[in-house]
């Protein structure tokens, strides 16, 4: 951390550029899209054409902007910048809208690479039950893996309502995949083992069901589908919170939800369920 604290000595005032000014920032972003005219950057941005002028010749003094007959353009540098640009307005805005959600969980269950990418995790709502209704987090969970064909969970936790649905989307024909702890394996194999019926069996010897075993420590509860993903911690104090889950529906967050998935998956060994 001290060579990053030695790097922003030397780009200081670069930083301050870009970020003390909401004009330029959105011409950078807007103009990621695609080159546009001074006239098209004004009525987009909503200010005066001589402050797009101005901000335009700040841009191209730091060689982030160059303006040709067709109107301004990214430089290189400015297209590089100006992504990352965006990728931590997302993720400010995903901490922001959900800020006491973040400041009372534990994300140590989220890896490095993909804290760095939570502002993937868009448009992220907020289900949590209440002192009238303890089990509303749990029941609009269950709905909405309901009718899933494609289920993708990783949990250090075991609750017998999730195995109740899992063993339903198996007999459906749907695909699952769990990624646990070995403190439950056990707990899990018995409950899915408890009360099958012939044709639930059938499905898990076809390979509808798929179990990987891992020995670290898993600190979040993640369920990607074809439609969402779900995520949920552990609070500060070190207990499961059930009363509350992070949801999206958007494709890059489903996509994040996804890679989380292999991820742990690629570190965990897989049961024989046959």
């Amino acid at each position: 951390m001290n060579d990053v604290c030695a790097i922003y000595d030397k780009i200081g005032d670069d930083l301050r550029f870009i970020t003390t000014s909401g004009v330029r920032i959105r011409m950078m972003i807007s103009l990621l899209e695609k080159p546009k005219s001074s006239t098209q950057l004004k009525d987009e941005i909503g200010v005066g054409a001589s402050t797009i002028i101005h901000a335009a010749r700040d841009l191209e003094k730091e060689n982030l902007l160059i303006e040709k007959s067709d109107g301004y353009h990214l430089t290189s540098i400015g297209k590089i910048l100006s992504y990352e640009l965006v990728n931590f307005i997302k993720l400010l805005s995903v901490t922001k809208e959900n800020i006491d959600f973040w400041l009372s969980h534990d994300i140590e269950g989220i890896p490095k690479e993909f804290l760095e990418r939570l502002g993937e995790l868009q448009k992220l709502k907020l289900i949590k039950s209440s002192p009238t209704n303890i089990l509303q987090t749990l029941s609009i969970y269950l709905k909405l893996v309901s009718e899933t064909r494609d289920f993708k969970g990783v949990s250090p936790i075991f609750v017998s309502d999730y195995a109740k649905v899992v063993k339903k989307l198996i007999k459906r024909g749907a695909k699952v995949q769990l990624v646990i702890s070995k403190e439950i394996l056990e707990t899990v194999l018995d409950s899915y083992k408890k009360g099958v019926d012939k044709e639930t069996l059938e499905k898990v010897q076809q390979g509808n069901l798929r179990i990987w075993v891992t020995d670290e420590i898993i600190k979040i509860a993640m369920t990607v589908t074809d439609s969402f993903v779900s995520v949920g911690f552990f609070n500060l104090d070190g207990t499961y919170d059930f009363t509350q889950d992070l949801i999206s529906y958007e494709k890059g967050a489903i996509k994040w939800g996804r890679e989380l998935f292999e991820y742990y998956k690629s570190r965990a060994k897989e049961v024989k369920l046959n």
